[in-house]
């Protein structure tokens, strides 16, 4: 299904625009969801029965310069156009090594820019959860050599109200930070794809490898998106799925 009137070009969209809509009924669409907050949304991915994996900074209030009260925030399954297949309450938030959040802590730096969302709802029990990627990162040229594509999921800012993907999106690089590894990637991803998905589709199943968190300039001029990798939360993740 293409996605309709995508005229205007938008920061973090590479060349031509690769998004099409996808069915939200459908594995593994129907683990992406949308991060609401009054007048702003990002993008999350079910990672246990009640957890989400999602950007970090899409709990930052920028006007308060301060993190935001978990019950701000509504997380919803299944959205399109103003329908919604499930949805549930943030009851908390954790930010990486489990930290929890405080008034006196700063905004999370790009490779920290992670944070997972306990939900008052199990609705990874009806939905299910993303598998993470068994293999090491470093492998990941030559699993891309076999076959295997990039996909990235997401609710844009600029088509809102339908989740629409990028079903074959390039590595650019991967990058080594004091906390692991930072992928460089072109999919098409904006503003409201903070938090989205970063798979791995073998033609088979999908496998968890990053999340979209920012966009970039490179040494050439061009954007790059730029996604905390699976090296970072794989540890915590798993504990979730136990």
């Amino acid at each position: 299904m293409s996605v309709p009137d995508k005229v205007l070009k938008v920061p973090g969209i590479k060349g031509d625009d690769n998004r099409v809509r996808v069915k939200i009924s459908d594995y593994p669409w129907r683990m992406i969801g949308r991060l609401n907050r009054s007048g702003s949304h990002c993008t999350g991915i079910l990672v246990g029965p009640v957890s989400v994996l999602t950007a970090a900074h899409c709990f930052w209030d920028n006007r308060r310069q301060q993190w935001s009260v978990p019950s701000a925030f509504h997380f919803v399954l299944g959205y399109e156009k103003g329908d919604v297949k499930a949805h549930s309450r943030i009851e908390r938030f954790e930010l990486p090594d489990g930290r929890q959040p405080t008034s006196l802590d700063k905004k999370s730096t790009l490779e920290n820019d992670w944070a997972i969302a306990t939900l008052k709802n199990p609705l990874g029990e009806e939905f299910g959860f993303a598998p993470v990627a068994a293999f090491n990162l470093r492998e990941l040229k030559d699993v891309l050599a076999s076959g295997a594509v990039v996909v990235q999921a997401g609710y844009s800012r600029d088509i809102a109200h339908m989740l629409t993907a990028d079903k074959d999106c390039e590595i650019s690089s991967i990058q080594q930070s004091k906390s692991g590894l930072l992928l460089r990637h072109q999919c098409d991803a904006t503003q409201g794809d903070s938090g989205s998905p970063l798979f791995l589709y073998d033609g088979k199943s999908y496998s968890l490898i990053g999340i979209h968190v920012a966009t970039m300039s490179n040494s050439k001029g061009m954007n790059d998106g730029i996604a905390v990798s699976l090296d970072m939360f794989r540890n915590r993740v798993s504990q979730l799925q136990k």
